[in-house]
């Protein structure tokens, strides 16, 4: 542990049990704790964001608590702390409930001395920062195996490092082989401003061997710790820092060669970790191999671009264009997949060959062909969104990219390399099928609920029109018999007295009225019923052509919502505004699921509300048409989306409901069919504690063009 007091924050309204915990705490042997005490989870809450804490100790029962609702909202304010709850009975079933819940520990108050507490806390404390430093390994592992860049891997290890260590500045110095010099390449600042500190250190730009701490770094070959370095008389930038104390740099490394130093620095004094300085070392090593990696990777491509037009042995299809448009070559996986002999078609076009109709067998022209645009443009493209036609008449489902083949500054022909993803097309729409399949699932008990409710009052009615008809057949032979005898000439007064006694036995005036009414409750009945098979029939289309259709989106939303009645009428009120709208051509079937996982997802948020105030929330639905976009927007009044949330929304597993609620694929899956498939956008806007609102933008025409999903 660090020789510095380990800074505890105790949240307990019994003051006598709070001060005995303090006691306890300031009676320990082999450390020094800093206790400050907050009586309400509020003030609680408050000293968390006014200063960093090592450990909390919560009892559970102070004012403003509620249970392990307040653990988890602590947890967030927390993140990195390891947080231990203490109880004055101790009780198993809540203990265990409580360690389940993400507590370090549970402990009864009464029972606890002051080396067992001691104890307690260091273990608790060093188990997170084992938890946290090897989450931050993991995460610096996958930057570099995701990064495209050095610049982009340096920038995010930087923010890894200074978030998962708590410092505030990052700086990544490369090493000019040239020049013998550190050059200052990327920075990272946690906290937005620009103090004297900040602004130096940015403008430091150059530095020799052993001068400041990362020239040190280089000259010592390891990492190096400074716990204050307004105090050390031999950092060179010392005199700059006015809000940056300690200071820690690391080399970059490839065996036994130094590629750059990275450099941290913390607005508090901390003690040197050798532990720490452990794990850096290994980072720089692993940055260096991501840096041999990136230099062998660009040799490589440069080999490839090379050898591009002799690739024959590629698993891909490939063929090449001369500046007409005509095949130059063309490689045996291409030959395959389009089941023809390539000598043949040596100086044919190939759009005329392999592109010149979309599966509807509509002509596809030559103007609006892609890869031929290579030529006027200079500028390669992808698109997994189209077809090829083999010789015999078949079609497939390509990912293909056309890049231009350029020579001495001037284009020469373009190359165009493709998947056959048929397959895989399929099994993308099973796939969304399937998922639709399953949000209709977890619909289904109030589903089968809506539709009851109108089966069962056409049942009751059912027999009440069928009572009332039994009730009546014996009036209407009564009737019968006067027909009979008038017709003989007279009618006997006791059988007119019979048909009166029958009338009032059975209420005919009663029946009367009420038997139209019956039979417009069960056609009403049956219209509600015929009303929700057909919702979900619309719902659940399957867009099986690969081509867009022309759809009425207000339409698709009206059956969206009777679908998802059943979760939104217990939390909220639901209120449509739908302007006109012309059919928009896109994949209908998808867009149900985007606007069903929106419309669930703002019950969810308006719920979380609703346990706390008890009162129903809002969703307005929401088209407008604006030029060649149409917009859908679906507001919900319920808690927001938290601001550290905000940019992981999209993101795949993601999720901020609790376990068991969401799979955190449903706005991933949203962002890919109205970004990726539409050429959309998928943006929000949102306010903590008052609701969000998600905008789906979608081009009138189908034309992809595909855009980030962004916050307003």
């Amino acid at each position: 542990m660090a020789t510095r007091p380990i800074k505890v924050l105790v949240i307990d309204s019994d003051a006598p049990a709070a001060s005995e915990l303090c006691g306890k705490l300031a009676d320990a042997k082999n450390v020094s704790f800093g206790v400050e005490v907050a009586r309400t989870m509020s003030e609680g809450f408050e000293l968390l964001g006014a200063a960093r804490f090592d450990a909390v100790i919560i009892d559970l029962n102070v004012p403003g608590a509620s249970g392990l609702a307040s653990l988890k909202q602590l947890q967030v304010r927390a993140a990195e702390t390891p947080i231990v709850v203490v109880s004055s009975v101790y009780r198993d079933s809540e203990a265990l409930e409580t360690v389940r819940a993400g507590a370090q520990d549970y402990l009864a108050k009464n029972r606890i001395n002051p080396a067992a507490l001691e104890r307690i806390l260091v273990h608790c404390i060093e188990r997170q920062r084992a938890r946290s430093r090897t989450a931050m390994q993991s995460s610096i592992s996958r930057v570099l195996a995701e990064a495209e860049t050095m610049p982009d891997a340096t920038v995010q290890i930087l923010r890894v490092l200074c978030e998962s260590l708590e410092y505030d500045f990052g700086q990544a110095w490369s090493l000019d082989r040239g020049s013998g010099e550190l050059v200052s390449a990327e920075t990272w600042q946690g906290t937005p401003g620009e103090g004297i500190g900040f602004v130096a250190l940015k403008q430091s730009r150059r530095l020799g061997r052993g001068k400041g701490l990362p020239g040190r770094a280089w000259a010592a070959g390891g990492a190096l710790w400074i716990p204050d370095a307004t105090q050390d008389s031999e950092y060179a930038r010392a005199e700059t820092l006015a809000e940056l104390r300690s200071a820690l740099a690391f080399p970059i490394t490839l065996g036994q060669e130094i590629l750059g130093v990275i450099e941290l620095f913390s607005s508090e004094v901390l003690e040197p970790d050798d532990e720490l300085l452990r794990i850096l070392t290994n980072i720089g090593n692993q940055i260096g191999q991501f840096l041999a990696r990136k230099r062998a990777e660009e040799q490589k491509a440069r080999l490839m671009q090379e050898r591009l037009l002799i690739l024959d042995c590629a698993s891909e299809g490939i063929y090449g264009l001369d500046l007409n448009g005509c095949i130059t070559f063309m490689n045996r996986s291409a030959a395959r997949m389009f089941r023809c002999d390539p000598q043949g078609l040596i100086g044919q076009r190939a759009h005329e060959l392999f592109h010149h109709s979309h599966p509807d067998g509509s002509a596809y022209l030559t103007q609006d062909c892609p890869i031929l645009t290579v030529f006027s443009t200079g500028q390669g493209g992808r698109s997994d969104q189209e077809y090829f036609w083999r010789t015999d008449g078949t079609h497939l489902a390509v990912d293909y990219s056309a890049f231009p083949v350029i020579e001495e500054g001037h284009i020469k022909g373009a190359v165009v390399c493709f998947n056959d993803i048929t397959d895989r097309k399929r099994m993308e729409v099973e796939l969304r099928h399937a998922q639709k399949l399953e949000a209709v699932g977890g619909l289904a008990a109030g589903i089968a609920h809506e539709i009851n409710t109108p089966i069962q009052f056409v049942g009751d009615n059912r027999h009440f029109v069928q009572d009332s008809f039994r009730d009546c057949t014996e009036m209407i032979h009564k009737y019968e018999e006067i027909c009979q005898e008038a017709r003989r000439g007279s009618v006997r007064a006791e059988l007119l007295q019979e048909v009166d006694e029958i009338r009032q036995r059975i209420d005919w005036e009663y029946m009367r009225s009420e038997i139209p009414k019956a039979m417009e409750q069960m056609l009403d009945g049956i219209a509600r019923v015929a009303k929700i098979v057909r919702a979900m029939k619309e719902f659940s289309h399957v867009d099986r052509s690969p081509e867009k259709t022309a759809a009425d989106l207000n339409k698709a939303l009206e059956s969206t919502l009777v679908v998802a009645r059943s979760e939104l009428k217990y939390v909220a009120d639901v209120e449509e505004d739908y302007g006109q709208l012309p059919p928009v051509l896109c994949h209908l079937g998808d867009l149900n699921q985007v606007f069903l996982n929106l419309m669930v997802n703002a019950a969810h948020a308006i719920g979380d509300v609703m346990e706390k105030t008890g009162n129903k929330g809002r969703i307005v639905v929401r088209t407008r048409q604006e030029a060649d976009w149409v917009e859908v927007s679906i507001s919900d009044t319920g808690t927001g989306i938290p601001e550290a949330a905000r940019d992981k929304i999209f993101d795949p597993f993601f999720t901020t409901k609790e376990v068991g609620k969401g799979t955190g694929q449903g706005l991933t899956l949203a962002r890919a069919i109205v970004v990726e498939k539409h050429g959309g956008t998928l943006t929000f806007e949102t306010e903590a504690g008052k609701g969000t609102t998600f905008y789906v933008r979608l081009p009138v025409n189908g034309v992809l063009e595909p855009r980030e999903a962004v916050t307003k």
